[in-house]
């Protein structure tokens, strides 16, 4: 027998570090599928352009909002109106303002009935 009384015994390992827990790290969460949109192309006119007033156009445009099906999706409006000598372009599908990549006077002008 040990002249340590039973309790002493328990206390010295009681008083040791428990063992450390080992907490997994999580997971990362996986990337969005979507790439990244590419920036605009340099040739953007911009949001809006100045143009001969009461004339018709051809205009190219791009949706640039991220958010927006349209996005990176070029459109040609082969009928725009310049009433006042400028013109913007907006996206039907988010209502945002769309670059203006080109326009083209049109030559002959229609004829306003």
């Amino acid at each position: 027998m040990s002249s340590e009384p039973e309790n002493q015994s328990a206390s010295s390992t009681s008083g040791s570090d428990p063992e450390p827990v080992v907490i997994e790290p999580e997971p990362t969460p996986e990337e969005d599928p979507t790439p990244a949109p590419p920036p605009p192309p340099d040739d953007t006119l911009g949001l809006v352009v100045q143009v001969e007033p009461g004339t018709w156009y051809e205009v190219t445009s791009v949706c640039t909002t991220a958010t927006c099906p349209n996005l990176n999706t070029s459109t040609t409006e082969p009928l725009v109106y310049s009433n006042a000598g400028t013109i913007r372009m907006v996206c039907g599908l988010c209502g945002k303002f769309r670059p203006i990549l080109t326009v083209t006077k049109l030559d002959p002008q229609p004829e306003m009935s």
